[in-house]
């Protein structure tokens, strides 16, 4: 599928691990959901999903809880084999699926 690009995988391999925003990041990259997927998610720009995945500013505070959650998810589909999904649509599904499940447990 490949939604990203080399240069984008290296900066994200390279950046800080400890920092929030890469977590997010090589999630997001080891289940091909989109930069601007996440911006829509979090309500940011993809610029500053860019920023974020790559270290250069970490998640304000007030986003975090809902990057963590989406981290839980993307985690949670790719240990159990879900995603990456063949499609984008796909993908958005798997995603609403488990979200549904992380809400009520």
């Amino acid at each position: 599928m490949g939604r990203y690009s080399r240069k984008m995988y290296d900066a994200v391999a390279k950046a800080d691990m400890s920092m929030l925003g890469v977590q997010l990041g090589a999630a997001c990259v080891d289940a091909q959901v989109p930069v601007q997927v996440v911006a829509r998610w979090m309500g940011v720009t993809r610029q500053g999903v860019y920023y974020w995945f790559t270290g250069v500013t970490d998640i304000a505070d007030d986003k975090q809880d809902k990057a963590e959650q989406i981290i839980q998810v993307l985690t949670k589909a790719l240990d159990e084999g879900k995603l990456p999904a063949a499609s984008l649509d796909d993908t958005l599904a798997v995603v609403k699926q488990y979200r549904g499940n992380h809400a009520s447990s």
